[in-house]
């Protein structure tokens, strides 16, 4: 007997038999959908809790891997032709760890991985002049950091919100955020976190049903948020998400991210379903 085709021919079977055990766990599991029963069961439990929903929620099961987020050393030149029409009159502060640049009434500060800007002679504006404005500041940054999709916008007593994230594989990438408050009275601020995206990390894993999140943050919705008042779930979305800023890298996670009255959000690791933040 030949021993050495024999021990060929059992490798390369163990290879093909891991290669169909891999697409069937696929076919299983990727692209099949939460039931209405298990979105009824949920929303049930949470209703026992004190708990509502107000929101679509996922229905689709997949599997994601994770992401690799880096630190980045920003290019201050750039960034003076981002926000400042002339380089003339800028003036430079170093301090340890921040760096502030300005203009009259125009600040840039960077801090970290953190850019805030502020413009005081932006003019007073309704909503149209103030999202025109927010839409022309967040493409000149396209030019440095990629593009950015507004995922919400909204308005209070003194200003006009607007918000942006990127987007990978068609997951926002929540620790990179950009937003821009235009204020009634005139007057602009922008904020922008930024990490650089990398390559994907690590093989693709079978992400919890949305259900299984829902009932894996109640308990710390109910802890946090008290059962003094109204609760309700008014957003549930899978995402990428790094909890803290990487010395250099990073590895974001799948995650679901659920919003209780609106601005309260909770991180729920899709493959484990633990809390993150």
């Amino acid at each position: 007997m030949n021993w050495e085709r024999a021990r060929k021919y059992t490798v390369a079977a163990l290879i093909l038999l891991n290669i169909v055990l891999l697409l069937l766990n696929l076919l299983n599991v990727s692209g099949k959908k939460m039931t209405s029963e298990q979105k009824n069961d949920i929303i049930n439990i949470l209703r026992q809790n004190g708990i509502s929903v107000n929101c679509e929620l996922p229905d689709k099961i997949m599997s994601e891997s994770q992401l690799t987020l880096r630190r980045v050393e920003f290019d201050y030149l750039r960034l003076q032709k981002i926000f400042f029409e002339s380089s003339d009159n800028l003036k430079r502060i170093d301090a340890t760890d921040k760096v502030t640049i300005s203009n009259g009434p125009q600040v840039l500060t960077v801090e970290g991985n953190h850019i805030e800007f502020t413009d005081a002679n932006i003019a007073a504006a309704d909503k149209s002049a103030a999202e025109k404005k927010a839409k022309s500041l967040v493409k000149d940054i396209h030019s440095y950091f990629g593009n950015f999709y507004m995922y919400s916008s909204e308005e209070n007593d003194t200003a006009y919100i607007f918000r942006y994230t990127e987007k990978v594989s068609g997951l926002k990438v929540y620790n990179n955020i950009i937003s821009v408050s235009v204020f009634k009275e005139g007057g602009l601020r922008l904020g922008l976190s930024f990490l650089q995206t990398g390559e994907h990390y690590g093989d693709k894993m079978n992400i919890i049903p949305c259900d299984e999140a829902l009932f894996a943050a109640m308990p710390f919705i109910i802890k946090y948020e008290g059962t003094d008042k109204e609760l309700t779930v008014t957003g549930v979305e899978l995402c990428y998400y790094l909890q803290g800023v990487p010395s250099d890298e990073g590895i974001a996670i799948p995650c679901y991210r659920i919003a209780v009255n609106w601005d309260r959000i909770y991180y729920i690791n899709a493959y484990t379903g633990t809390l993150v933040n």
